[in-house]
């Protein structure tokens, strides 16, 4: 059941209380991203479900975030038509009724004739509004795994069915996958999702890389949604990654974790960890005074 949620409440109320949108996210189970859309009306429409977990986390009743007409002043009452006169009436009754027949045959022909128009255009917009973005890292350790997420939005609040596909370079070798392959081909190279979704979905695997430091490597992939099968549209976003000696979660590859970069890690990155992406070890990390790649051992070396 979807439910309209007043964006600029919620907002108002998280400030009000001092919650972080990371906070509220963390509380209702989604992205910070989704969040902001829900805050600036992006998607006014919202799972009951997570509108009560929202309101449990900023202390307040599920009616105070819905959205509400204010002002609504009741439409004056149609005045009565006067009577006709009974003769009037009754000769109006006893009339051949092959005209009443024409025009509810002309109405019912308009009413299937919108109705067509109405199924095509929401069949058509279905398609057009639905994207997918990746989520990858600007570069990684040769060998070490890394998470690679896209985010498929702008669905509509009924169900969707979409293929996902996704095409890795040469030198990338696939380790895990959530949801799991509907198919994957040439050496699970080329990754196919065949899902019904009903919202916005984010499709999660993790990869290893083998390359000189420095190589650059390109991703590619696209999304076709029931509508129109036959027409894919591209997934936006990052599509390469360079190999080198700094960790993933290192955007500025200066040695050390900042906490923005940790933030990235926990939100964009969230469920890698069930992937086999070591997110205790890179808390540590950000923990520490920095790290370094020890080449011997092959593993990142915390500093104290």
């Amino acid at each position: 059941m979807m439910v309209r949620i007043d964006g600029s409440k919620v907002r108002r109320l998280r400030e009000q209380k001092g919650l972080t949108q990371l906070y509220v996210a963390t509380a209702v189970q989604v992205t910070t991203d989704t969040i902001s859309r829900w805050e600036n009306k992006r998607y006014p429409s919202v799972k009951k479900e997570n509108c009560l977990k929202l309101a449990e986390a900023l202390g307040v009743s599920l009616d105070e975030l819905l959205e509400h007409q204010e002002n609504d002043e009741p439409e004056p009452a149609a005045e009565e038509p006067a009577q006709e006169p009974r003769e009037s009436r009754e000769s109006a009754f006893l009339r051949p009724t092959r005209k009443m027949l024409f025009i509810a045959v002309g109405l019912l022909l308009v009413l299937i004739a919108a109705s067509v128009a109405g199924w095509f255009y929401f069949s058509r917009s279905t398609e057009s509004v639905i994207t997918a973005r990746r989520i990858l890292p600007k570069h990684c350790m040769p060998g070490q795994p890394f998470p690679v997420i896209i985010e498929v939005a702008g669905t509509p609040d009924r169900p969707v069915t979409l293929i996902l596909r996704e095409i890795l370079p040469e030198k990338a070798v696939l380790k895990k996958t959530s949801p799991v392959l509907s198919a994957a081909t040439e050496k699970d190279r080329e990754l196919k999702w065949l899902e019904k979704i009903e919202g916005p979905t984010r499709f999660i695997y993790t990869a290893t890389l083998t390359g000189e430091p420095g190589e650059v490597f390109h991703f590619s992939g696209d999304i076709a949604v029931s509508q129109d099968s036959e027409k894919a549209h591209p997934v936006t976003g990052n599509d390469t990654i360079k190999t080198g000696a700094h960790h993933w979660a290192d955007a500025n590859a200066d040695g050390v974790l900042s906490d923005k970069e940790m933030l990235t890690v926990h939100d964009e990155y969230n469920g890698a960890d069930k992937l086999g992406i070591d997110i205790t070890r890179i808390e540590k990390i950000w923990q520490s005074a920095g790290y370094r790649w020890n080449e011997k051992k092959s593993t990142y070396e915390i500093l104290p």
